[in-house]
């Protein structure tokens, strides 16, 4: 199969990347990406012979003609970029994958389900660490029960230096952006921070404090699993990065409100972007990240209650690359070959829960070192 991995030179991409070009499925491999100088040198790292181009994803005609050869797309851009690049698919009738659209944007691209399905193509919207593997993991424990009653995703992280770990716009966003639940059958939204509570995920990330925010696995659960009443989700960043976030909105310089200095009109929220795309990034800090979805409902009539959990340390020595990177960007890769060889569940645009068998899915992440344990807990 021929995949194109677009944003592969990223830090997610290039984990992705790097899973695609060892897996025999693969075939080509062609690495698109804005800087091309940099998709090049991360190219000549990788085995064999890797494809490169420079792309622009808001040029629609450039990026179909990037994409017109491709079996599939594995999507590493930032979620604001995921419609476009659905569509480009869609003209050039290739299957697509994605990291997720922050539950909004993943809405939206859950109303291509018809379109893909039509053409027989496949869309897997949100096929990381969480979204993703989080979604397959509650799965798992739904295939274990009669009746679902409650899905809790908790995450953590411990490690990797100063920072932010990901897109600092995302992660702007996952703070300033009111998070939904799903609570007693119903959705809700919930104040930006709120929701603070201490959990334990595998060590050695440990206990931490997470808090609800927006995201993508609230966008398909609750009609996945029907007849669950509470779905949620927390994360735990660290705490210098959350008490940072804390200070920008209490600045004022996370506001999208039109300003105008020295006779340029921008926003507060579009220069602190700019500013925080261009610092550096500890790549080759050491890192864990780890997370815990836990599955509730009956069973013979019985309550029975499932837990899933991981943790991912990161990959410096043969990688040089961040466990947030690997976590979320290896899950991608195993589900770009998956779809490439006809192995998903069902064509349509899907979440990644409908879109593979859990326990194979799960498999092919323990043979890579990410392994999701499961405990029945009583």
């Amino acid at each position: 199969m021929d995949v194109v991995a677009l944003g592969g030179c990223g830090a997610m991409g290039r984990a992705a990347s790097r899973e695609l070009i060892e897996s025999e499925s693969v075939d080509d491999l062609l690495i698109a990406d804005h800087d091309r100088e940099r998709a090049e040198s991360f190219a000549a790292t990788l085995p064999g012979a890797v494809g490169v181009a420079r792309v622009d994803v808001t040029d629609r005609g450039r990026l179909v003609e990037t994409i017109d050869d491709a079996d599939v797309v594995a999507n590493a851009l930032p979620y604001a970029f995921n419609v476009d690049v659905m569509e480009a698919c869609l003209e050039s009738g290739c299957h697509y994958l994605d990291l997720g659209g922050l539950y909004h944007t993943t809405r939206t691209q859950l109303e291509y389900d018809a379109t893909f399905d039509d053409a027989g193509l496949t869309a897997v919207l949100g096929i990381g660490a969480s979204p993703g593997t989080t979604n397959v993991a509650a799965a798992m424990g739904a295939s274990r029960l009669d009746r679902v009653e409650s899905i809790r995703i908790r995450t953590g992280a411990r490690g990797g230096g100063e920072g932010f770990a990901y897109s600092p716009a995302t992660i702007l966003d996952e703070v300033t952006m009111e998070p939904v639940v799903y609570e007693d059958g119903e959705y809700r939204t919930l104040e930006p921070l709120s929701g603070r509570e201490r959990y334990t995920v595998p060590e050695p990330v440990g206990e931490v404090e997470g808090f609800h925010s927006i995201h993508s696995e609230l966008a398909t659960m609750p009609e996945t699993f029907p007849g669950v009443e509470t779905v949620d989700f927390r994360v735990a960043f660290s705490p210098a990065l959350v008490t940072a976030c804390e200070v920008l909105v209490d600045l004022g310089l996370t506001s999208e409100r039109p300003v105008e200095f020295k006779g340029v009109e921008t926003s507060p929220r579009e220069f602190l972007e700019w500013h925080l795309e261009r610092r550096s990034v500890p790549e080759r800090a050491e890192e864990w990240k780890a997370f815990r979805v836990d599955v509730t409902g009956e069973r013979d009539g019985e309550s029975r209650h499932y837990r899933y959990s991981t943790v991912v340390g990161s990959r410096l020595d043969d990688w040089g690359l961040p466990a947030t990177a690997v976590w979320t960007g290896v899950p991608l890769g195993v589900a770009a070959a998956a779809v490439g060889r006809n192995e998903a569940l069902a064509t349509g645009a899907k979440p990644p829960e409908l879109s593979f068998d859990p326990e194979s899915f799960l498999d092919e992440l323990r043979a890579r070192g990410i392994a999701i344990e499961e405990e029945r807990v009583e």
